[in-house]
């Protein structure tokens, strides 16, 4: 295999918003600028519309369906040549810490590096996120492991959480972030923090830090919204710190990756972007989420959901090889000076079509 420079990988898809938000915070670590990256919105990680919010068995036609898809886009990453990579999604981290291990890349657990940088707190965190992540347990281990307690917000604030998320009116994933999401967020932590005694809250939805940012955090406590000591740990943010300090080599494989998906892969060939800063994947992803909503509104529907994204990558700095490995995947492959946009919307089209059941 041949050893490239550095390349930061990240796997998002199960929200673009959140890669989106997740490059954003790369860009405040020193030194970030010395890594090439490879993003990769493959939103087919995700839970289709329909299926969020059921009792999936392990055996069951979604889950199948996500570990297939997580494998392929695993191997996809060393195709490109990262050395490094991470995931724009908390939830994820249980299957992809099945699927990395089997690669030759570092894989940098957003979980474990947030636990680790809680270590020492001295008071109880609650654990915010989607349910399936809260009762997966995988925050109150890694917390376990440094000696802090971690708690679950009751029943009926998870369906306050749950519906701050999903809801397709004002819900964080129809790329909108509404005052509705924003006040049930905080009588969530209001209520836990006062019932609960804690006085620390883990973000661990990366839909999350949209709605509570550092910005309108403050603005809420200043209002009394949320208690004024409570400390809001964003876990995108040590993930982006964790990413840049973890950077290393990765290795291109020496044979073409077979792309061939299997029955249960999910695969939606993706628009690429060849870029020259992470500030140009903000603009053009960010562009595209807002053609999308303006796309679906034509049509009279909205947003429901990560799975209805256009499957999007991205290559930053020139990673070695990435423009004819790039053409292996797709043949949308486009640079920032390019009239990209004329070309969008034929492939939202396409996207969208491919989603039988989804409208």
């Amino acid at each position: 295999m041949v050893s490239t420079e550095n390349v930061i990988g990240v796997i998002g898809g199960l929200g673009n918003e959140a890669m989106v938000d997740l490059a954003k915070k790369i860009q405040f670590v020193p030194g970030y600028a010395q890594n090439s990256y490879v993003f990769y919105g493959n939103s087919r990680l995700a839970y289709k519309p329909h299926e969020v919010g059921q009792p999936w068995k392990p055996e069951d036609e979604p889950e199948l369906r996500k570990k297939a898809t997580a494998e392929h886009s695993a191997r996809i990453m060393h195709f490109l040549g990262c050395g490094t990579v991470g995931l724009a999604c908390n939830s994820a981290h249980e299957l992809f810490r099945e699927v990395m291990p089997a690669l030759p890349l570092t894989f940098v657990d957003m979980i474990y590096e947030t636990a680790q940088s809680l270590s020492g707190i001295g008071t109880k965190v609650l654990v915010l996120g989607v349910d399936s992540l809260v009762n997966s347990g995988l925050y109150h281990r890694a917390l376990d492991q440094y000696g802090v307690q971690a708690v679950s917000p009751s029943a009926q604030n998870m369906v306050k959480v749950m519906s701050s998320i999903y809801d397709t009116g004002f819900g964080i994933k129809t790329a909108k972030i509404t005052p509705e999401a924003e006040k049930m967020l905080c009588e969530v932590i209001t209520d836990e923090c006062e019932r609960q005694g804690c006085r620390a809250v883990v973000l661990g939805c990366t839909e999350l830090p949209l709605a509570l940012t550092a910005e309108s955090c403050a603005c809420f406590k200043r209002d009394s919204l949320i208690p004024h000591d409570v400390k809001i740990v964003d876990a995108s943010a040590v993930l982006a710190g964790s990413l840049v300090e973890s950077a290393c080599a990765g290795h291109l494989p020496e044979s073409d990756l077979d792309f061939s998906p299997t029955v249960n892969t999910d695969w939606f060939s993706p628009a690429v972007f060849i870029l020259d800063t992470l500030e140009e994947l903000v603009e053009v992803q960010s562009e595209i989420i807002r053609l999308t909503v303006k796309h679906l509104d034509e049509k009279g529907t909205r947003l429901k959901g990560s799975y209805m994204h256009l499957p999007t990558l991205f290559a930053v700095g020139n990673p070695p090889e990435f423009f004819s490995r790039a053409k292996a995947l797709s043949g949308s492959v486009s640079g920032m000076h390019e009239n990209w946009k004329c070309s969008l919307a034929d492939i939202l089209e396409e996207n969208f079509s491919s989603m039988s059941g989804c409208f």
